[in-house]
């Protein structure tokens, strides 16, 4: 989008032209409540819903904040990064690593031994017989590559597994539904961990909570009430919230499994230019400070800091340039 009439006068027709083109941008992407649109005047910063005449009334008494380059706010969405041979990466590897994919998992990372023989299975099985550019496992990989690329409902994406299904051959074995094709797929995924959490967030029943009932901050019982009954039901009953965990060193173990991703990681170390200017987190003080205080942490390439990022967060209900996006832990 054309962002030259920021900065011009609030008087040109310029200014006039680019607000306008603007305001219909924002009707037709940004997501409205009440139709309300989140207001980028140097008043409202973004914080303050307005509806589009009192959006357009704002963009010209107080101006535009000039440091709102992209419409995050507004639906627009920065393009994905490509690769030099121009196409995307994650579609590229599926593409032409399926089979490499499979045994970097390996049949240690899945949960029951069965799971990886149905993925091998599902990897050799032709979409329909005489098939030969697609499998059971690739088609259902491809497609659903599309809907989150594309942000489509699990209702359409069922509508179109199941028109799908009509256009190939009569025998075929693409899922015709939502459902069966997220069981296809499921192995694939990292293992996860559910854990009891009281419903006000007040603390997570592992470690020395495990065995509680009740939160030992507010009180309330660990798990829902039975139905038109006021007894609490027993250890085998419904928790009243879950929080899902996915435990971070299975990641990390199928980051480093891809040659390429295990490569990138250590490029700080392998493949980063030592110059005595900032360039990367590892030219910072914090860093090179968690190399001198754990030095047998620090001379590994393989082990990685981790970071806490706020990006499209505003933890200080502010829009600052001064607002700290990241640190190191």
């Amino acid at each position: 989008m054309d962002r030259s009439w920021m900065n011009a006068r609030r008087i040109s027709e310029e200014y006039e032209k680019g607000v306008s083109v603007f305001l219909q941008y924002v009707k037709q992407n940004a997501k409205s409540v009440n139709e309300t649109y989140f207001c980028p005047c140097v008043r409202c910063a973004n914080q303050i819903r307005q509806d589009l005449g009192n959006f357009h009334d704002h963009l010209f008494m107080f101006g535009i904040t000039k440091s709102y380059t992209v419409g995050t706010w507004h639906g627009e969405i920065l393009d994905q990064p490509m690769t030099s041979r121009g196409t995307n990466y994650v579609e590229e590897w599926m593409t032409d690593h399926l089979e490499d994919m499979i045994r970097d998992v390996g049949e240690n990372n899945f949960l029951r031994a069965n799971l990886y023989d149905s993925v091998i299975n599902d990897s050799e099985q032709p979409l329909y017989p005489g098939c030969t550019n697609f499998t059971h496992l690739s088609a259902t990989l491809k497609l659903f590559s599309l809907k989150a690329r594309n942000e489509w409902m699990d209702k359409s994406f069922t509508k179109l597994l199941e028109l799908l299904k009509e256009m190939l051959p009569e025998i075929n074995t693409l899922p015709i539904r939502n459902y069966e094709a997220k069981k296809v797929l499921c192995p694939m995924g990292l293992e996860y961990q559910k854990v009891h959490a009281c419903p006000n967030d007040y603390v997570l029943y592992i470690k020395e909570f495990a065995s509680l009932k009740r939160c030992p901050t507010c009180g309330l019982s660990r798990f829902k009430k039975k139905r038109d009954k006021n007894t609490e039901e027993g250890n085998d009953g419904a928790p009243g919230k879950v929080m899902w965990y996915l435990p971070i060193i299975p990641r990390f173990k199928r980051m480093f499994s891809i040659k390429e991703d295990a490569k990138n990681l250590k490029w700080n170390v392998l493949g980063r230019k030592c110059d005595n200017l900032h360039r990367h987190p590892a030219d910072s003080p914090q860093w090179k400070k968690i190399d001198e205080t754990f030095p047998e942490f620090g001379v590994n390439p393989r082990n990685l800091r981790l970071a806490l990022a706020t990006n499209d967060m505003n933890p200080y209900e502010n829009l600052s340039s001064k607002q700290v996006h990241g640190q190191l832990c």
